[in-house]
């Protein structure tokens, strides 16, 4: 009878450790979305899940497969995105908060004393309004596909101001080739994972495990200088609701 326990018991297990999971990869080459994405397909894999990739690329189209979707599905998430594309974190979706980092603004040292109009990289999701409440009018905005085309066009010269995430504007600073500050105006990012047709409270423990004891989620943080969550999963979504509606 012992023996039939165990069995069933390591039976129960290789089944929960063989789950197929489809991971909806959002973004694009270069960018922070398309980075842990990756990550997680790879840490999900070395714990025996069963991936299914799609490789999507696109935001707009990775919502509405998420929302459509009937199958055991992952994706990496912002509340930056929330308000734009109808799909926000919710006590029926949301996992985790993977980090928070504020938003810098990065300054090259060519245009720190220009006069005139200046070019201002940012990303697609940000809004207009409020980046000219902030920088002035006197600006034009360039829009950029990802962080990491937006640092491009930074050290490229294409562009005088960037607004970008912590990681890139660490990478910036580093080259010399300008400054960056921090804004306490624009509001914090947080990054999410969130699920649909999973079980959250077992997921988000799979997840918890692998962002904080995964070496490739653990130096991806580090090198960034991003922090990330201690907090028991109904605080981080108190969190992440009140971000989202700073974005608006």
């Amino acid at each position: 009878m012992i023996k039939l326990t165990i069995l069933f018991y390591s039976f129960m297990i290789t089944m929960a450790c063989t789950q197929t999971i489809t991971l909806l990869n959002n973004g694009k080459a270069g960018g922070s979305f398309n980075a842990r994405t990756l990550m997680y397909k790879e840490a999900l894999e070395s714990k025996g899940y069963t991936v299914i990739y799609e490789n999507i690329g696109k935001i707009a189209q990775s919502v509405k497969i998420f929302k459509e979707t009937k199958e055991p599905t992952l994706m990496v998430y912002s509340t930056n995105q929330s308000n734009k594309r109808d799909l926000h974190n919710t006590s029926e979706n949301f996992i985790l908060i993977e980090y928070e980092q504020p938003l810098y603004i990065c300054t090259s040292k060519g245009s720190q004393n220009k006069s005139g109009r200046i070019t201002v990289a940012h990303g697609k999701g940000y809004d207009p309004v409020v980046l000219e409440r902030l920088l002035g009018k006197d600006i034009v905005l360039v829009p950029y596909k990802n962080s990491g085309a937006i640092l491009n066009g930074m050290l490229g010269g294409d562009v005088d101001v960037m607004v970008n995430n912590q990681g890139k504007s660490l990478k910036y600073m580093a080259s010399g080739k300008g400054s960056c500050t921090v804004s306490y105006e624009l509001p914090m990012m947080h990054a999410t994972v969130i699920a649909k047709n999973l079980d959250i409270k077992k997921m988000r423990s799979v997840l918890k495990n692998i962002v904080t004891n995964d070496s490739a989620f653990v130096d991806y943080h580090t090198s960034r200088k991003l922090k990330t969550s201690n907090q028991t999963w109904s605080e981080e979504l108190v969190i992440v609701q009140r971000s989202e509606k700073a974005w608006k």
